[in-house]
């Protein structure tokens, strides 16, 4: 689904991007388990800064960037670094039925995303099904309690089939053959992680 003003605002401010760069990067490079992933996928992308934190920290040779708003993908190829414009490329894409080969990804990434889809089982289905065997699928997502807060849910619109606790995203990872191999709960608000495909 496409963001409503306010979560447009957050998506697109200096202060999301530096929290993007400087804490959900780091953490979750701390939590990965190979030196580098040669090819990766971005869903959400927005405007863009995933995707170089994924090229700068995460030793990829390609990104392969998406969103299903046009104008987000309009704003990431404007904002994208120069020195960075042939590691990554920027499409307009549904997260929930991805145009891409099984097993193609080392590494697919959501920061933040799942929780806006109408299905996120069926993305983290889609997702599997593109992760090589042994690739890892890196994530923070919040959980349904703090999106069910009042001025969450006042201020933005997230959809129902977006929603999960920890136990319905671990038991949603694992029957799609991902396993969670490190992650940071941070009890009914949110978790960041990174899972295994078997």
């Amino acid at each position: 689904m496409q963001l409503n003003v306010v979560e447009r605002f957050i998506t697109n401010n200096p202060l999301r991007a530096f929290v993007q760069r400087n804490v959900e990067g780091p953490l979750l490079r701390k939590m990965a388990s190979l030196p580098e992933y040669i090819l990766c996928l971005e869903i959400g992308c927005g405007r863009g800064i995933g995707a170089q934190v994924i090229a700068e920290q995460f030793g990829a040779q390609k990104v392969i960037a998406i969103d299903i708003d046009p104008e987000q993908i309009e704003r990431a190829k404007r904002n994208l670094k120069p020195e960075l414009k042939d590691m990554i490329e920027f499409k307009v894409a549904d997260a929930m039925a991805l145009d891409e080969p099984d097993e193609k990804f080392n590494a697919v990434f959501s920061f933040g995303v799942l929780h806006h889809m109408e299905n996120w089982g069926r993305a983290v289905k889609e997702i599997s099904r593109v992760l090589k065997k042994g690739g890892e699928f890196f994530f923070e997502e919040p959980f349904s309690p703090f999106l069910r807060n009042f001025l969450v849910r006042t201020l933005t619109a997230h959809p129902t089939g977006g929603e999960f606790d920890f136990d319905a995203f671990k038991n949603g990872l694992e029957e799609n053959n991902i396993d969670i191999i490190s992650m940071k709960h941070i009890r009914n608000i949110a978790i960041f992680g990174v899972g295994r495909k078997r």
